[in-house]
This record gives C-alpha cells, sequence and structure tokens, in this order.
C-alpha cells in the first residue's frame, strides 16, 4: 500500500472514529473503564463533582486521534513533495 493511501486512512479514520466518541462517548467509556477499572467516574470523599480516575479520558482520545490525523496528513505531504 502507498504511503498516500495510509495517510488517506488515517485522516478518515480519525475523524470517523471522533464523530463516533463525540456523539456516543462510547469510545472514551470503554477506555476509560479499561484504565481505571472499578475506580472509573467514583466520587472522592462523597463529593458528586470530584472524580478520581477517568475524568480527562474524553481528551486523552482526542489527542490520541489528532495526533494519528497529523501523521496523516504528514504522509500525504511528505507523498507529494518527494514526487
Amino acid at each position: 500500500m502507498q504511503k498516500r493511501e495510509i495517510g488517506k486512512i488515517l485522516i478518515i479514520g480519525s475523524l470517523i472514529l471522533w464523530l463516533i466518541d463525540r456523539f456516543s462517548l462510547i469510545i472514551s467509556t470503554f477506555l476509560g473503564k479499561m484504565y481505571c477499572g472499578d475506580q472509573y467516574m467514583q466520587s472522592i470523599d462523597g463529593s458528586v463533582g470530584d472524580v478520581s480516575c477517568g475524568f480527562n479520558t474524553d481528551i486523552y482520545l482526542a489527542v490520541c486521534l489528532l495526533i494519528v490525523l497529523i501523521i496523516g496528513i504528514t504522509l500525504i505531504i511528505t507523498v507529494k513533495f518527494i514526487k
């Protein structure tokens, strides 16, 4: 497979996963439960607003998808300039 095709797959895949997560939160919830286990979104000292683990798994997923998107764009750009 060519680098350009891989770049397109990475870009489209990351955007689709981001849209799915934005509308359903399925992916970030799964990652949070996998990472934190039983402590996922449990309150600390009885406070409802403070959670012990999993609060920022949404942003971790967004950062990972952004990195994949940048890698895909970089692959497409480098292929254009190499030719």
